[in-house]
């Protein structure tokens, strides 16, 4: 799975979680405006280590933030919180490791964290086959 599949997969669960709300991306400007309203998302950070030789852990880190800071409903919280505990990428189902709401200069804002581990797979090799071995009779150059 890519970031990119992951920031997609995001977009659309908060777009079916609040579909009267105005979903884009975040433009990284953590001031609001005035006629700021909605929700944006961001990436923080992805991250790739081996834990193995053919083992990954694959780390990436999403900010959600609420941009009508003289408005924030009371359940913003707990709708995020049950929105994006688990999304779905292509038909495979991802929890969050941890979910944090905080605010961070008058702008409410939720880091979700998700951890996945991956395996490597080794393109598949031929069986070894059988050897036929036929006996020839070698004749002189000569003849």
């Amino acid at each position: 799975m890519t970031s990119n599949e992951l920031t997609t997969a995001i977009a659309n669960t908060l777009t079916q979680h609040f579909p009267n709300t105005q979903i884009r991306p975040s433009t990284g400007n953590t001031s609001s405006t005035p006629d700021s309203q909605g929700i944006t998302y961001r990436l923080l950070s992805a991250q790739l280590t081996r834990e193995r030789s053919d083992r990954f852990v694959q780390f990436h880190v999403f900010e959600i933030r609420w941009l009508e800071t003289d408005h924030i409903p009371a359940t913003l919280p707990d709708e995020l919180f049950e929105a994006l505990e688990t999304i779905d990428v292509e038909g495979v189902t991802y929890r969050a490791t941890e979910l944090r709401w905080e605010t961070e200069n008058n702008t409410p804002r939720m880091l979700v964290y998700y951890t996945m581990r991956t395996t490597k797979v080794s393109e598949s090799t031929s069986t070894m086959q059988q050897l036929e071995q036929r006996p020839t009779t070698l004749k002189a150059a000569n003849e």
